[in-house]
């Protein structure tokens, strides 16, 4: 007898495809700053790989010309947004925008497999998509996590399907997209490789089990294949550009062995085999707890596999524990938590529609005296509670602001009386200086990174190019004291903020110009 999760066979409709995409872009719309709808996205992180990927089309390479810590890839991809547009997120919302339509697609794929929705059930996807990136790790939109999950939610939905509607191994096309996935992930963030790293366990468990070599090698070549398809043109551009040495250093041996690297370990997080299963199961409860909302959806995405059907959950079961413990067991390496960390884990979320399709239904099926008007009663309360949603998203402060409402623009308005000039965002990160004002770094040190305590470089140059009074104008946090004898206060500005905590708080810089 056949198990009820071989019903979702039915394909993504024209209709369906045109709701989800549209989701996508409703909410991503109104939630990232990096849309036609907010006068700028003030993230440092954003703004960072932004003034990376601008110097990319003006001929600087990364990490030799300019030092950021993320992988070339996502500098790379933020170099397109730039040629949309220079001056504003543009670009950045467009690919925001695409990378959550394949979320969206993908994880209504996902839930199909196990249910086969009725005429009304996709109401609830603007829901789950406000829901998903309304979290505060989503912060202001552009991250790196962003960008990357949609691609797991890819490659979980080809597990599932080949353990529900195949022999448990996934075709060899779709090895070449697992291997092309991971080889964009290994060269945006290569900490989020734990998820394939599960991945490629599983399968070589069950082909070694059922002693499948053949098919093994198969799957291997292929995935392999996508990884040099991805890393390739990366390799020959910074070869070409003599930078090699520079990309190790930058992306992997600064980012492994100094980056937050003062921090110490104790107790349990000192032991080399516990640490790595105690260190990530603490940074959940912890993101849990400030952010119950995740929280609730990772729990969710795990009690959504009863509803898999027992001829094939077993597998499910196996194939979502393995992913998921090992995607964060390298997430989460060290002792100091970065909140963001855990919104790669937002891949799995797509389980959570599978019991939020099978109420709908269940719904629809026992109101059959009223079956219109109830599921018009569903529909219209789902899209409420996602207005709802939409409005409580943190972002809604900035949203229709003028431009000069941020400190960024009016700073940029004393800076640009100054042709060409140079500046330095000193101990404080690129929050949008460098763009606004339409300039590009003067030096490789050009902003604070989290790694200059422990990679003295940075500071050494950026005081030696200070005391030769190199810049034109320093911009600072409002609460540094810049006592150089060689520039004075010029401009202070300050700049009502919610942070990713969703509190409320008073941000502000100070410029400095060269006497």
């Amino acid at each position: 007898m056949q198990s009820e999760i071989l019903k979702g066979n039915s394909k993504l409709s024209r209709s369906e495809l045109v709701i989800l995409i549209m989701s996508a872009i409703v909410t991503i719309t109104f939630v990232s700053t990096s849309s036609p709808l907010y006068p700028y996205n003030p993230w440092d992180d954003a703004n960072c790989f932004f003034t990376l990927g601008r110097g990319i089309i003006h001929g600087y390479v990364p990490y030799r010309d300019l030092y950021e810590q993320k992988g070339p890839l996502l500098y790379f991809i933020y170099a397109l947004a730039a040629l949309i547009s220079e001056k504003s997120f543009i670009g950045s919302w467009i690919v925001e925008c695409i990378s959550a339509s394949l979320f969206a697609i993908f994880s209504w794929e996902t839930a199909k497999l196990v249910v086969e929705p009725s005429k009304y059930a996709i109401a609830v996807m603007p829901l789950f998509l406000g829901i998903t990136y309304t979290l505060y790790m989503f912060n202001f939109g552009g991250n790196a996590e962003e960008i990357c999950f949609p691609l797991l939610t890819i490659a979980l939905y080809f597990g599932l399907k080949s353990i529900i509607k195949g022999d448990g191994l996934p075709s060899n096309k779709e090895a070449l997209l697992i291997g092309l996935f991971t080889g964009i992930v290994l060269w945006i963030k290569y900490t989020f490789l734990g998820f394939f790293a599960g991945f490629c366990l599983y399968i070589l468990v069950l082909t070694i089990k059922r002693k499948s070599i053949v098919k093994l090698w198969s799957l291997v070549w292929r995935f392999l294949l996508g990884i040099i398809i991805i890393s390739i043109p990366v390799l020959i551009y910074f070869a070409a550009n003599k930078a090699l040495d520079s990309l190790w250093e930058a992306y992997f041996y600064n980012n492994m062995f100094l980056y937050h690297s003062g921090a110490k370990a104790h107790g349990l997080a000192a032991i080399p085999v516990i640490k790595n299963i105690y260190i990530p199961f603490k940074a959940t409860l912890k993101l849990s707890k400030e952010y119950p909302t995740y929280g609730i959806m990772l729990f969710l995405s795990l009690i959504s596999l009863v509803f898999i059907g027992k001829p094939h959950r077993r597998k499910a079961v196996c194939l979502f524990l393995v992913t998921f413990a090992l995607a964060l067991s390298v997430i989460y390496t060290r002792l100091v938590l970065i909140y963001y960390y855990g919104y790669i884990m937002a891949y799995c979320f797509c389980l959570t529609l599978i019991p939020a399709i099978k109420l709908l239904n269940y719904i629809a099926k026992a109101s059959k005296d009223h079956s219109a008007f109830i599921k018009r009663l569903a529909t219209g309360g789902l899209l409420i509670t996602y207005v709802f949603t939409i409005i409580m998203c943190k972002n809604m402060y900035l949203i229709f602001k003028p431009k000069d409402y941020l400190a960024q623009y009016r700073m940029a308005a004393t800076i640009n009386q100054t042709p060409d000039a140079k500046i330095l965002t000193y101990e404080v990160m690129d929050s949008g200086f460098f763009t606004v004002a339409g300039l590009m770094p003067a030096n490789r040190f050009y902003c604070y990174l989290n790694i200059q305590n422990s990679y003295p470089a940075i500071l050494e140059e950026q005081h030696r190019l200070i005391d030769e009074g190199y810049y034109d104008y320093i911009v600072t946090d409002y609460f540094c004291e810049g006592a150089w004898d060689n520039y004075e206060l010029i401009q202070t500005e300050t700049i009502f903020c919610v942070d990713y905590t969703g509190k409320a708080f008073l941000e502000g810089f100070k410029l400095y110009k060269r006497i």
